[in-house]
């Protein structure tokens, strides 16, 4: 079976997967986890580990697959990125609003990843976490120019292109450029 699922479009693993089917699920995780760490990673300089924001993506990711609907616009993958990236910025948001809550009222990744139904196909059964941050960090560092690797750690930060513009000493079409280049090249090393 695992065989047959390789040959499916991702839409097909994802109405697959959501309605229980664990190489369906496997073949999809095994797809979408080198977006996930590149969303998690531009998000690296947070005051986070970037196994955290990795576990906050694919709970995004498994919210994605619940919730994917193949009449809208949009492929699968690109829903998924969008679910995964709003999930750890909303997790990012609220752990800054929480900086002056105390510790014993916040709750921890690991106490939410326990609330969640159990879906049988772990991720890190799939794929080691540590190997997946070694090729993210390689395909970062093998296709983007220090300039552009910058440019796209300040807007993960939730700079604007002037902000970016000013720290960088380039003007705002600069840093569009670059992150456009950014974009391209991590897109079709992820083909």
């Amino acid at each position: 079976m695992e065989r047959s699922v390789q040959n499916l479009s991702d839409e097909q693993l994802c109405t697959l997967a959501a309605a229980g089917d664990d190489a369906a699920m496997a073949e999809l995780i095994k797809r979408i986890m080198p977006l996930a760490g590149a969303k998690a990673a531009m998000y690296d300089h947070a005051d986070l580990p970037r196994e955290d924001l990795l576990q906050e993506g694919m709970i995004g990711f498994i919210t994605a697959v619940n919730t994917y609907d193949p009449e809208k616009d949009a492929s699968f993958r690109t829903y998924a990125g969008v679910c995964i990236n709003n999930r750890i910025v909303s997790m990012l948001r609220r752990r800054r609003s929480q900086k002056n809550i105390p510790p014993e009222m916040v709750s921890s990744i690991e106490e939410e990843k326990n609330n969640m139904q159990d879906y049988s196909s772990d991720p890190q059964e799939i794929f080691s976490e540590y190997e997946d941050m070694l090729r993210l960090r390689a395909l970062l560092d093998e296709n983007l120019s220090e300039f552009e690797k910058n440019v796209l750690l300040y807007r993960a930060k939730g700079l604007s292109y002037d902000d970016i513009a000013a720290k960088l000493g380039t003007s705002a079409k600069a840093v569009d450029n670059a992150l456009l280049r950014a974009r391209k090249k991590l897109t079709q090393k992820n083909r």
